[in-house]
């Protein structure tokens, strides 16, 4: 198993070349997602983005919250 630079499994790519998706907000071809994208009834994908397009929407996004998980106690 490859490990990133901080000591996580690295993730599993998909290859969807063949289901030539674009990015929703740049429209460049999307070829790899780390999940497998499942279609809607209408057939679509719903919105994806490209990796530097959802980069940029999470560094928008502000910081991260933490909603806990730890103890009560």
């Amino acid at each position: 198993m490859a490990y990133q630079d901080n000591g996580r499994p690295q993730r599993q790519m998909f290859d969807i070349t063949a289901l030539n998706i674009t990015c929703s907000e740049c429209g460049a071809t999307i070829d790899k997602l780390p999940f497998e994208p499942t279609q809607k009834e209408d057939g679509t994908y719903g919105k994806l983005y490209c990796y530097e397009c959802n980069k940029k929407r999470m560094r928008d996004r502000g910081p991260r919250r933490d909603f806990g998980g730890g103890s009560r106690y």
